[in-house]
């Protein structure tokens, strides 16, 4: 059966309200209206990259289900593999974005969402097998039992029809403990070819030792998964895979940051195409690092850049080591 699609993705997408500016909720008058969703958002990232890229989800029939998903739609991502469900709601989430020293606030009214009740019979399975590679993430399979059951399937279908399977942590401390993650999460992990994990919630989840290349290193190996990808922040990322450690550093600031919302999103994005495109490790993070970096120069939880304005940031030489 031909490939129809370079990456599909499967997630819950939300309504995303924000105070204008830098305003609390409790003074504001209004919301800025966007969407938000770790798997939409790659998906969108991945089709302004220039690829084929298809989106699965449960959404409810109604007006603001049809709005989240023409949104995603309108950046080039396929959605027509969605299942609409009547007299169910959309998922929708509150942000205060704010400046050091304020944190930025969420704040989530998620619960009993469509997507929430997902299960393998809401699963567009043939779009599935006609994709080249399945990206998911942490926080479908934190939404309720059924995600996590329909999560592995999906996961298990993907690896014995040859797609490249891919997974993002993501850990969400608003939806579930860090000891309910690992638990829940480390049986998937066998069954991808790359694991993306933050540093911080490889420790908190897993166990990881504090040294970050150590614990890229007893990840990879505990998971056995082809590679797994650790994020440091600002201080970059690390490949690991059984044979080699390829750690590239965040060279690309960005002095003002206008949303930090999303930027994981976009360095598994910058990532993922640049391993589609067959690039090396190394200029793999690099893509990564580059996508993150500017998606924190824009507002929302999308990185709308095109391969070309990513080629022009990361220009000359690159800096890395492999072990």
């Amino acid at each position: 059966m031909p490939e129809q699609f370079d990456f599909i993705t499967l997630g819950e997408t939300m309504v995303r309200l924000s105070p204008p500016g830098f305003q609390r909720i409790a003074q504001t008058q209004s919301f800025d209206f966007q969407i938000g969703g770790a798997e939409s958002n790659t998906a969108i990232n991945l089709a302004w990259l220039g690829f084929k890229t298809a989106w699965l989800s449960r959404m409810p029939d109604n007006a603001l289900g049809h709005k989240v998903v023409s949104v995603i739609a309108s950046y080039g991502v396929d959605t027509s593999g969605v299942r609409f469900v009547p007299g169910e709601r959309v998922g929708v989430y509150f942000i205060e974005l704010a400046t050091p020293p304020r944190p930025n606030r969420v704040i989530y009214d998620r619960a009993g969402s469509a997507a929430s009740r997902m299960t393998t019979a809401d699963v567009d399975f043939d779009r599935i097998q006609r994709s080249a590679w399945l990206h998911m993430t942490g926080i479908t399979p934190a939404l309720s039992a059924s995600c996590l059951a329909m999560t592995a399937e999906v996961l298990r279908f993907a690896r014995e029809h040859g797609l490249v399977v891919s997974f993002d942590v993501n850990y969400r401390a608003l939806l579930w403990s860090p000891q309910e993650a690992g638990r829940a999460l480390e049986p998937l992990m066998s069954l991808c070819n790359y694991v993306f994990v933050a540093h911080r919630d490889a420790i908190a989840l897993f166990g990881a030792p504090e040294s970050p290349q150590q614990a890229a290193a007893t990840l990879q190996q505990r998971f056995g998964c082809d590679t797994l990808v650790m994020t440091l922040g600002e201080a970059g990322a690390i490949a690991q895979t059984r044979s080699q450690q390829v750690e590239v550093p965040q060279t690309f600031k960005a002095p003002q940051i206008v949303d930090r919302i999303g930027a994981g999103d976009a360095f598994d994005a910058g990532f993922m195409a640049a391993q589609r495109w067959g690039l090396s490790l190394e200029t793999s993070l690099r893509y990564g690092n580059a996508l993150s970096a500017l998606k924190l120069t824009i507002p929302g939880d999308l990185a709308l850049f095109s391969k070309e304005e990513v080629d022009q940031l990361i220009g000359g030489s690159t800096q890395a080591s492999v072990r």
